[in-house]
């Protein structure tokens, strides 16, 4: 399943791409990392873009609060808006 992440940033987007980018969730644990996007809308926002997610172990890695994502991220994300993307044929096609 692909998804995009719309992330709303408690701290600075320069301070949450640090953290994200060390990679505390092991990204490849659960998608396609190589083709993982990120993208600043602004300082308190970015939308993610992940590949080939296993929802399940997803799930595992961000609801866990032992794991080393949720420490790594507690002081930077205020919330995280999770959308299913899928391809479709254009409207008349």
């Amino acid at each position: 399943m692909d998804l995009l992440v719309v992330v709303h940033i408690t701290s600075s987007y320069d301070s949450w791409k640090e953290v994200f980018d060390s990679n505390p969730a092991d990204r490849a644990a659960f998608a396609d990392d190589d083709r993982t996007r990120v993208a600043k809308v602004d300082d308190n926002t970015a939308m993610v873009q992940l590949f080939n997610v296993d929802m399940q172990k997803m799930s595992e890695v961000l609801n866990d609060p032992n794991s080393p994502a949720a420490e790594a991220m507690a002081a930077h994300i205020e919330k995280r808006e999770i959308y299913k993307v899928e391809q479709m044929t254009p409207p008349g096609a």
